[in-house]
């Protein structure tokens, strides 16, 4: 009688903790509608910077900011989770997202969001530049001090 009830119990804890429940996904860029820069920045403060996009459905979660150094430049897209699903709803929802820029760089910062791609497979950028102001030299020989390039 305990073999039977064994092997019952044993049978009934596989079959819950199976993987049926996992969902399958993937990350997608979403295009940058609209963004908020400052006119300019002050040297050595942070700032607040953020984007406007459209979720396209309900089966995209976790959006973030992916954020990539290109010398002075900075390209900005906001990057989501999709879940790979048939039962996701159109929703079309704008969405803003915002993220923290702290100006230790002397030149002007180029910031490229990005809105998609063209016909040729080129992305397409919505761009700003905003030039960085009251810069001494000892911030400046700070910042070499306490920073190295990516």
């Amino acid at each position: 009688m305990k073999k039977i009830f064994f092997v019952i119990f044993a049978v009934i804890l596989m079959v819950s903790c199976s993987d049926d429940d996992s969902y399958e996904y993937h990350y997608e860029l979403l295009p940058i509608e609209d963004a908020t820069v400052p006119d300019e920045f002050i040297y050595g403060e942070v700032y607040d910077l953020s984007v406007n996009y459209i979720v396209p459905s309900d089966c995209y979660v976790n959006s973030d900011i992916l954020y990539e150094y290109d010398y002075d430049a900075r390209n900005v897209a906001v990057i989501s989770l999709v879940i790979e699903s048939n039962d996701c709803e159109t929703i079309d929802l704008e969405q803003e997202l915002s993220f923290k820029v702290h100006a230790l760089q002397k030149s002007p910062y180029l910031f490229r969001f990005w809105q998609g791609d063209d016909e040729n497979g080129d992305p397409i950028y919505l761009e700003f530049e905003v030039p960085v102001t009251n810069i001494s030299v000892e911030k400046a020989n700070e910042f070499k001090e306490t920073h190295t390039k990516m």
